[in-house]
């Protein structure tokens, strides 16, 4: 693969962005048109003894005629424990063709454009009370180095894709500046390094309410360093003597995604998941972390409906007192009501084991979903 310099396609991107967002401004036929779309979601387990974890979201659309829109979404969370985070999930110029052959073109801060189940992680969207926990409950580390990656990434990546569809495919390639394995706010003071990415995928649709799709990403996960501490499986930090996995530097590593998806739809059932493949270079030996996500949801009547989810990840560590494979497991099932159109509770069972301690947890689970849409 070519390479080129990710803050120079960084800063071409943002670029493109105010050039084509100030060429359109000024095109005769500016619309105006705005779509705001505000989600608030509190949750609440047993597992947390009762602790909120409280979401807010909110996605604005603003078309500027000719096909563009600009697209805003802030996002913020309150965890439970009381720790508050926020990250700017959308700031991107979008066009859409009106051709034969429909395309589109987004750029800038981008929704992910691998993995499935990324599509339903606005509350109102997820039939579930929690989403896969992969997105976002970080890898054990390889080979003593802490990299924070995970199997496939909940964040927003800075970059370019183009997609297009017709009848029964659909298409999309492009560039972004984070590996779909690695999260990185862009606006974070704590941000790992902007690492070029090349993302490919598509799917077909052979029948009605059949898709199978799959996706392809390639880049560097792991930026050149000059020393690292040394982490324990659990990726916490030990001290190991003399003997300890230390190292004066480590290389550039690079990371290739691969996932395969599909969905079934059939009268008031709706069948969903993806299964994932990554594979990291080390510093000692390739690891390759695997995992998949499967979905059900039935629409029992107008207002109520059940979901269940599995999810399983199984990952290698390489180094420190305990190598071998750490796998973690979850599995949810869920009861909703919608009060509603703007308003609906869930509620449910959830448990789950972790990567870094054995044993499972059972808890149970409520949350309230309000979503309201203005045009």
């Amino acid at each position: 693969m070519r390479t080129f310099c990710a803050r120079t396609f960084g800063a071409s991107a943002l670029a493109i962005m105010v050039v084509s967002l100030a060429a359109t401004a000024h095109a005769q036929d500016v619309t105006g048109r705005v779509a705001m779309e505000a989600v608030v979601s509190a949750s609440a387990s047993s597992a947390d003894k009762g602790d909120p974890f409280l979401i807010f979201d909110a996605v604005n659309t603003i078309g500027v005629g000719r096909g563009w829109d600009v697209i805003i979404r802030p996002w913020a969370k309150r965890m439970p424990g009381g720790e508050w985070g926020a990250e700017m999930y959308g700031l991107q110029l979008r066009y859409t063709s009106s051709t034969r052959i429909p395309f589109r073109i987004d750029t800038g801060i981008i929704s992910s454009p691998l993995g499935l189940a990324a599509l339903e992680l606005q509350a109102h969207r997820n039939p579930t009370i929690s989403a896969p926990f992969y997105y976002f409950v970080p890898l054990p580390s390889f080979d003593g180095t802490s990299d924070k990656v995970t199997l496939m990434s909940g964040g927003y990546p800075l970059g370019a894709i183009v997609s297009a569809s017709g009848a029964h495919w659909d298409v999309r390639g492009g560039l972004t500046d984070s590996s779909p394995a690695r999260q990185r706010n862009v606006f974070g003071a704590s941000r790992p390094p902007a690492a070029s990415q090349i993302v490919v995928g598509g799917g077909v649709t052979p029948t009605t309410g059949l898709r199978l799709g799959a996706g392809f990403a390639r880049g560097r996960y792991r930026s050149h360093t000059q020393s690292s501490a040394a982490y324990d499986a659990g990726g916490e930090q030990e001290e190991y003597g003399s003997d300890a996995l230390t190292h004066t530097g480590t290389p550039r590593e690079t990371a290739t995604v691969f996932t395969v998806e599909g969905e079934y739809a059939v009268g008031y059932t709706r069948i969903s998941g993806e299964w994932i493949v990554d594979r990291f270079e080390t510093t000692i030996s390739p690891a390759v972390a695997r995992g998949f996500n499967l979905q059900a949801v039935q629409t029992l009547t107008p207002r109520w409906f059940a979901a269940a989810r599995t999810v399983r990840v199984s990952s290698p560590v390489l180094a420190g007192f305990k190598p071998g494979r750490r796998t973690a497991s979850s599995a949810e099932a869920t009861l909703g009501y919608r009060v509603t159109p703007i308003f609906t509770v869930r509620g449910g069972y959830q448990g789950s084991g972790s990567l870094y301690r054995p044993g499972w947890e059972h808890a149970l689970a409520v949350s309230a979903v309000w979503a309201q849409r203005w045009w």
